[in-house]
């Protein structure tokens, strides 16, 4: 009999979790209190530990309106070239991995899901221990499991660790905002931009304390730029991890004062330019009790220092149908939950923030070969066939 599931949130998390645990074979019903009218974000990279999931979950990558990601280069902040750290076809050559590193809107990857996950309904808080869902109207739902895919303002979580979370700022502000490709064609000192660094790659225009960073998205329609400097103290949590929060272009050529004036002048053409705390909490200590499964954000907020976001959320979603195929009773599930949260607590958490939640984790030597090489298909259907 195939397991009954329902899935708080229908984000990058709740809707890879409908695509992989229904392929397993599960009934799967998603709650979401938001309509999704509204684009919401902007770019994200994909790495290729998730582009392997996507394609296993039989998402065309074309979908997302891709652009291929060729390189990683650092720049000085008056626009010279420092190093290339990434050549990506060189650097999957050494690795023997060759699934691709692609950059795309987030809200066209998130199209790209919801074309293929299970219906969308309202949303409200769990109950771990009997398998509950209750939405704000007072109406109750049960299910072998529970899948916690709300985010980092998840309520599933509290479920393990109690409504009272601790908030950490990392003292850093970001803002984000978009630019149009043609807006800067037209325009002498940002075209010289575009021609020096190309559209097929990442670039970080760095000083000791802020960063630019830098990537196409759309087919190179858009530019998406991430501005990230040190918050002052009484800053800290004014601008909370928030799509919805306004910045201004005025703060942001403030900000990066310093930088040359082409990169200026590319932030005076900034769209929509948002601004928020780089903040977070301490992860779960667990992500599995009794009939609850965190996934992503819920589980383990991720900053955008690695861009590896989405794709260890996919990562969660796909061990978490590996270790549940279709065959799995319910009487089986606590074996089961304890195998997801063995495959993926460290590894994630390693990600996420390494020493400060993992004192026993070694740094990976270089977190682009930790990431990319990860496979938790392949290694939920290892720990299954042990647990036969």
């Amino acid at each position: 009999m195939p397991l009954n599931i329902i899935i708080v949130g229908a984000g990058l998390g709740g809707l890879g979790g409908a695509i992989a645990l229904n392929r397993a074979g599960h009934n799967v019903q998603v709650f979401e209190k938001s309509s999704f009218l509204n684009e919401v974000g902007a770019a994200i990279h994909v790495a290729p530990n998730a582009t392997r999931i996507l394609k296993a979950w039989g998402c065309d990558l074309d979908w997302l309106r891709p652009v291929h990601c060729e390189k990683l280069q650092i720049w000085n902040s008056k626009g010279d070239l420092v190093r290339t750290p990434i050549v990506t076809e060189e650097y999957q050559d050494s690795l023997g991995v060759h699934d691709e590193w692609v950059l795309t809107h987030r809200v066209d990857l998130h199209s790209a899901l919801r074309a293929t996950a299970a219906r969308v309904v309202d949303g409200g808080r769990s109950d771990a221990e009997a398998g509950e869902v209750l939405l704000k109207d007072g109406t109750k739902y049960t299910a072998d499991l529970i899948v916690g895919a709300d985010g980092i303002h998840s309520r599933s979580v509290h479920a393990i660790i109690g409504p009272d979370r601790t908030r950490i700022s990392t003292g850093q502000n970001c803002f984000r905002f978009l630019v149009p490709f043609s807006k800067m064609q037209n325009n002498a000192l940002t075209a010289s931009l575009l021609t020096k660094i190309g559209l097929d790659g990442v670039h970080v225009f760095a000083t000791h304390d802020r960063r630019l960073v830098l990537y196409p998205c759309r087919r190179g329609q858009l530019l998406n730029e991430a501005g990230i400097y040190p918050s002052e103290p009484a800053e800290d949590g004014s601008h909370d991890a928030s799509w919805h929060n306004a910045g201004s272009v005025e703060e942001l050529l403030e900000t990066f004062e310093g930088f040359s004036e082409e990169l200026r002048e590319m932030c005076r053409m900034a769209e929509d330019v948002k601004l928020w705390s780089l903040a977070s909490r301490d992860p779960a200590p667990t992500f599995v009790k009794g009939k609850l499964a965190l996934v992503g954000d819920a589980a383990h907020p991720m900053l955008p220092h690695q861009g590896q976001g989405a794709a260890q959320t996919f990562e969660d979603t796909a061990a978490l149908a590996g270790v549940l195929p279709g065959i799995t009773g319910v009487d089986q599930l606590p074996q089961r939950l304890d195998l997801y949260n063995k495959l993926r607590y460290a590894h994630a958490v390693t990600v996420m923030m390494i020493r400060r939640f993992v004192p026993v984790a070694v740094s990976p030597e270089c977190m682009f070969g930790y990431t990319w090489t990860s496979d938790p298909m392949r290694e939920a259907r290892r720990v299954i066939e042990g647990a036969r």
